[in-house]
């Protein structure tokens, strides 16, 4: 069964996005997230995967200097 989404109390905020939303897993699990909120978290791990990458290019930069510096 698929996790439940259920409006949680009606919104001052005129934004749709602001509005709270609770979350109830299979395990009866629930807690309360808003579009905006999921949307920084989107944010952030695009973020992530950028400075991931950039990580990964220089790792792998070095690792063929050292691999010249071993075939020497």
């Amino acid at each position: 069964m698929a996790d439940k989404f259920t409006k949680k109390a009606v919104s001052d905020s005129n934004n749709w996005k602001d509005v709270l939303v609770e979350k109830e897993t299979t395990q009866k699990v629930t807690s309360t997230v808003s579009y905006k909120q999921l949307e920084q978290q989107v944010a952030n791990i695009d973020s992530q995967v950028v400075n991931l990458g950039e990580q990964k290019a220089k790792l792998e930069a070095e690792m063929l200097k050292v691999k010249t510096a071993v075939e020497k």
